[in-house]
């Protein structure tokens, strides 16, 4: 009976370990040199946003295909973590508190030939504030590159 209980409980282990995202801990070299290049070539990416009653709409486009296609492997990542419940930007408060909302935060995303497109609408009053605060934080990254991107940036609800 024991080692049977031993093996059930060293299999349990074993899949638990296995369960876990993949998300935790920092961001993967591969998710680092995304950003490092999406930063570099900023001046390349146009973004268009509206803010709405609800949260905002943000179409960030680009006539580079390979940035396309790094901002769209970058978003995918991003969501992926997000949903997993893993912090993203630690050391910033705006992004700290976004992890903190981010089931209050409902996202369509359609994916353009050029880019992509983004509605974000908050559950709550504050988590319109958060998403707003997200968008214009994400068009400095693109309006300023790395200088935005190494930034802090200030909480939208206090």
């Amino acid at each position: 009976m024991r080692i049977y209980s031993a093996v059930v409980v060293t299999l349990i282990l074993c899949v638990g370990t296995f369960a876990r995202p993949a998300f935790r801990g920092p961001l993967p070299d591969e998710q680092q040199a995304i950003i490092r290049y999406l930063a570099e070539h900023h001046s390349e990416l146009k973004r268009q946003v509206k803010l709405t009653p609800k949260g905002y709409s943000a179409t960030t486009t680009s006539k580079n295909s390979e940035i396309v296609q790094k901002l769209l492997t970058h978003f995918d990542y991003m969501e992926k973590r997000l949903d997993s419940g893993a912090m993203v930007r630690r050391w910033d408060p705006a992004f700290e508190e976004m992890v903190e909302y981010y089931d209050q935060l409902e996202t369509t995303v359609e994916k353009l030939e050029n880019g992509i497109k983004v509605t974000v609408k908050g559950k709550t009053p504050e988590a319109v504030k958060v998403a707003q605060n997200h968008a214009k934080i994400v068009s400095g990254f693109v309006s300023e590159g790395q200088t935005a991107v190494s930034r802090k940036h200030p909480k939208a609800v206090e």
